[in-house]
């Protein structure tokens, strides 16, 4: 789709990696829908590539510069290079990419650096935060994916307020086609495994859910890199404790979303913290019926219940009772996943965030 026409630009999508988590493909998705409308678009992760290179568009310049740490001399010489031979105007910085940017922006005078705070914990990271706020003075805008976010924003980085604005993800997954198993009722919690994904609270809520007398079985797939090794075998032992080996699987980085959720009869998040999840978008383009735990922007995403069920975070009995009521109601069930598919079609469309994007980048580049 091609939406209202600014005058296109020369961007550089600057991350650290192209893993399956929200932060990365929110790189790609922008990244192509800029392409798309006609920007110049160069994507590079600092780090190392991923599965969701398989989602950039033909015709997007893709680069990975390997950098082996926090001071890498050739990384960084590469990432000059891509910058000058493709006459960057724009480095647009995901997360602790903003570093590099920085530095590389002390290069050319041209550059602006507008960088994308995806952290659902930053109001709560004191330490990590000042290296944020001393790199601020060079930061030309800044994109926060909440209010929370863009609030602190404004508060601690010395940024002209009109130059930080909350702008909503938006998913690329297209309308699903939904054929789940008769025989078994399947849970998707698209997360990667670190532990404000919080599965332990999930996984008390599915042995809570399976003491009932099911209609049918119980399938949970926890779909997602593992990010955090002891968290992962932490959450392996309590799978083993409550004897959840047969219900729970945890089949890694999974490259087709789409076929995933196809299969699904409900998605769920049970975060601690989060910003706004791309994995929540793109449930509810499956229209898939949703519970998702009260942080970030989840409780704005479902209307504040009027489209998926929310609770409390670290309420494992909640989490239960919600996924049963889904269990023991699918004609009710059905329509609220078809509620959330147009909710989410017509408010975090990528349109609604490029008319955004465009016009924060025409101000900083004034």
């Amino acid at each position: 789709m091609v939406f209202k026409t600014f005058r296109q630009l020369k961007i550089l999508q600057l991350i650290d990696s192209l893993h399956s988590g929200g932060a990365e493909r929110m790189c790609v998705n922008i990244s192509n829908v800029l392409h798309e409308n006609g920007h110049e678009v160069v994507l590079c992760a600092t780090r190392y590539g991923g599965v969701l290179e398989k989602t950039i568009t033909s015709g997007i310049k893709f680069h990975i510069l390997h950098k082996k740490s926090s001071i890498d001399f050739v990384a960084f010489r590469r990432l000059l290079s891509i910058v000058h031979d493709n006459s960057i105007e724009v480095i647009h910085a995901h997360s602790s990419s903003l570093f590099w940017a920085i530095v590389a922006k002390g290069f050319s005078r041209r550059v602006k650096v507008l960088w994308h705070d995806h952290n659902g914990l930053r109001a709560n990271d004191s330490w990590n935060n000042l290296f944020y706020k001393l790199l601020s003075i060079k930061i030309d805008g800044i994109i926060a994916v909440n209010h929370v976010l863009a609030d602190w924003s404004r508060k601690n980085m010395k940024v002209p307020p009109e130059r930080i604005v909350m702008i909503n993800n938006f998913p690329l997954l297209k309308s699903v086609k939904r054929h789940p198993h008769p025989e078994f009722f399947t849970i998707v919690c698209l997360a990667n495994i670190r532990p404000q994904k919080d599965h332990e609270t999930l996984i008390r809520a599915i042995a809570l859910l399976k003491k009932q007398d099911l209609p049918q079985q119980l399938k949970v797939i926890f779909a997602g890199s593992i990010d955090d090794r002891e968290y992962s075998q932490r959450i392996r032992s309590l799978i083993d404790e409550l004897s959840l080996m047969d219900t729970i699987e945890m089949p890694g980085t999974i490259e087709d979303t789409a076929s995933l959720l196809s299969k699904a009869d409900c998605g769920v998040l049970s975060s601690s913290s989060e910003g706004l999840p791309v994995a929540l978008l793109e449930y509810g383009m499956a229209a898939l019926p949703v519970v998702v735990t009260d942080v970030g922007q989840c409780s704005e995403v479902v209307g504040n219940g009027q489209y998926g069920k929310v609770v409390a975070t670290s309420d494992a009995q909640g989490l239960a009772e919600e996924l049963s009521w889904i269990l023991f109601n699918p004609a009710e069930a059905k329509i609220i996943g078809e509620n959330i598919k147009m909710h989410v079609v017509n408010n975090y469309g990528p349109g609604n965030f490029l008319t955004d994007y465009m016009n924060l980048l025409n101000l900083i580049q004034q």
